[in-house]
């Protein structure tokens, strides 16, 4: 058995909210692991595969999703 790891948007996850049922299909121009109902964002691997998806860590440990970058 293995641990999954999850990482949340720090600016729009901040209650580290995930629900699978909810989750976009992975599409080009769609953000993986953000919500259609509330536009949570969430990265399940660890925090070097978030960086290599867009994912940012601010030097305070703060974690910000591809889309609230911009």
């Amino acid at each position: 058995m293995s641990i999954r790891k999850f990482i949340f948007c720090d600016i729009c996850n901040p209650q580290g909210l995930r629900s699978i049922e909810f989750r976009r299909s992975t599409r080009i121009d769609e953000r993986n692991g953000r919500r259609i109902s509330d536009g949570r964002a969430w990265f399940e691997g660890d925090v070097g595969s978030a960086l290599k998806n867009g994912w940012q860590v601010t030097p305070e440990g703060t974690h910000i999703c591809p889309a609230c970058q911009k």
